[in-house]
């Protein structure tokens, strides 16, 4: 990457973090008028999308990472977070398999590739999922939550009680409560 790309590209990536999305897509495109071949930025620019509700604006970004590489295991994820917001299920699982082909020690992909599969009412397979997330990460308060509300509908009350209870605890430790 170019050093007035990069410098681009971080100050970008800054504004995002301050929800600044509007001076972060302006940093964006001029990084992609200097060197349009960098799909670190393409997927940026399309997590900035996401960030004002312009969906199919930032499907668009991520496709563009996508072609550019292949293997942006953070552009198939954002792409599939995108596509879960927008209630096309389906699609975004396609997304988080990806994602997770490339790397499967993202606890996100895991959870939200179960959030997915909830909303399809495939409750054993998002249980699996967010049993995953948390292989990965034990300490992912929301993904106690998802589990105990899969659990929830299949009627595992028990077992669900005891997710919750997980949850608050370590939402507890941490401050949440």
């Amino acid at each position: 990457m170019k050093r007035d790309v990069k410098m681009l590209y971080n100050k970008g990536n800054h504004l995002i973090e301050s929800g600044r999305f509007e001076e972060a897509i302006a940093c964006f495109d001029k990084a992609i008028e200097m060197d349009g071949r960098d799909s670190m930025v393409w997927n940026l620019k399309g997590f900035a999308l996401y960030g004002l509700g312009r969906f199919e604006e930032a499907i668009a970004c991520f496709d563009k990472a996508i072609e550019m590489d292949w293997g942006n295991a953070k552009a198939w994820y954002n792409k599939g977070v995108v596509l879960l917001e927008m209630k096309r299920f389906e699609e975004a699982i396609a997304c988080f398999d990806k994602a997770i082909e490339i790397d499967e020690r993202d606890a996100g992909v895991w959870n939200n590739k179960g959030v997915a599969l909830y909303k399809l009412k495939r409750f054993e397979e998002a249980i699996a999922c967010f049993d995953r997330a948390l292989k990965i990460n034990p300490r992912d308060v929301k993904v106690w939550r998802n589990k105990g509300n899969a659990l929830v509908e299949l009627g595992m009350l028990n077992e669900a009680v005891k997710c919750f209870n997980r949850a608050i605890e370590i939402d507890a430790r941490i401050g949440g409560i």
